[in-house]
This record gives structure tokens, C-alpha cells and sequence, in this order.
């Protein structure tokens, strides 16, 4: 499964929209997050998007070419659920 984010992310609204728009169970899933074109993203759509998937039961979100300043709020939001192990950063883009 993958999420390919827009330029910039904001608001559980919009996470919730991204996560509903996948097709498949999540439990057990791979989600690969595409973050190429993410200029900018906001904690709260980082905590909402942790939250649905794996807390859903994905067991893994593994994330590419993420800004480094939203990879921070994907493994907060992930710290927080008690979830960091299942959360994969890859290439992360400093700025």
C-alpha cells in the first residue's frame, strides 16, 4: 500500500481522507509513505496518520524522503502510541 503526499499536509481531516482512501486490510500491511514532493507537514496530520495506521495494526509505515522536520513528528506521534519499531524513516531530506 502506498500514500503519496502532496506538497504540503495539515489537519486528522486530510490524514483521515489519505488513510480512508487506501484499498485493503491494514492489519499486517506494509504502507509505504511517499513523501518526494512534501514541502511541509503538520504534527497534527503526523499524529492522525500514525494513529490510523498502525494503530490500525499495519506492521509496518515505512516512510521515504521524508523533510526531516515531519519525520521528527511521524516518530514522536509513533513514540507516543508505542509504536516506534513499526515506523521505518528512509532518506530523510534535511532543510
Amino acid at each position: 500500500m502506498i500514500i503519496e503526499l502532496p506538497s504540503m499536509v495539515a489537519g486528522r481531516g486530510m490524514a483521515d481522507a489519505l488513510v480512508d482512501g487506501l484499498a485493503g486490510e491494514l492489519a499486517g500491511a506494509l504502507v509505504r509513505l511517499d513523501c518526494r514532493r512534501l514541502v511541509t507537514g503538520s504534527p497534527s496530520f503526523a499524529a492522525q496518520l500514525v494513529s490510523r495506521v498502525l494503530g490500525g495494526g499495519a506492521a509496518e509505515l515505512r516512510v521515504e524522503a521524508a523533510p526531516a522536520a515531519f519525520a521528527e513528528h511521524l516518530r514522536e506521534a509513533a513514540r507516543r502510541l508505542g509504536a516506534q519499531e513499526r515506523l521505518v524513516v528512509v532518506q530523510p531530506v534535511t532543510a
